[in-house]
């Protein structure tokens, strides 16, 4: 059972859960989840799993929900509030575990936010690793025009390859200049619909090979 902590942020509180794994506490991770307006929230299944691969990891989890969703203060705000409030919470979590290593994650909305915080941070408070699964990084349809910064570092990019709302295209056309390595799932759709297994196999892998 997740913990429920409220955190004060720039525009009220932010409404946290807090899980802590079984055996040795071995890092931190801040996991985002994908638009409010949309029905995301932080129990959504891919934060969900992405938060129990970092508690088998040994990481205490803390999943932030957005402004205006939740018990969160404030209205949603495209993104921008949003990355204030994400930092807000990393800067929690940090002063809570000084010397722990701090990973990231985040899915669809929520990796955009994560993306652009990371991109705020200075590259000595950057997470060690960091996931990102269905980051969205030009139009989407119907919703609105992403601006998604470029970043470096050892990231894990996660997308589906029928994803027709994160277009995989727009994303190869994001990573090219920067040469990402991008892992695609064939087949999944944005929501990796019955591609569960395969997204646990790929965390998996990626989180141990460091």
């Amino acid at each position: 059972m997740s913990e429920q902590l409220f955190i004060q942020g720039p525009v009220g509180q932010i409404e946290v859960f807090v899980d802590y794994p079984q055996g040795d506490v071995k890092g931190f991770a801040v996991v985002c989840h994908p638009h409010p307006l949309q029905g995301g929230t932080p129990h959504h299944k891919v934060p969900t799993l992405l938060a129990q691969m970092f508690l088998e990891h040994g990481c205490i989890v803390y999943r932030p929900s957005f402004r205006g969703s939740g018990e969160s203060a404030g209205v949603h705000n495209e993104g921008f509030g949003e990355t204030e409030d994400t930092l807000t919470v990393i800067q929690y979590a940090r002063a809570q575990h000084t010397t722990l290593p701090f990973y990231a994650g985040g899915f669809s909305f929520g990796a955009h936010v994560m993306a652009k915080s990371y991109d705020s941070l200075p590259v000595e408070l950057r997470p060690k690793q960091m996931i990102l699964c269905g980051l969205p990084t030009a139009t989407v349809a119907g919703l609105r025009h992403y601006q998604t910064p470029a970043i470096q570092g050892d990231i894990l990019f996660l997308h589906g390859e029928a994803d027709d709302i994160t277009l995989l295209s727009d994303l190869i056309a994001w990573a090219k200049p920067q040469r990402h390595l991008v892992t695609i799932l064939p087949g999944a759709n944005h929501f990796f619909t019955g591609y569960l297994k395969q997204l646990r196999i790929a965390i998996s892998r990626f989180l141990i090979s460091n």
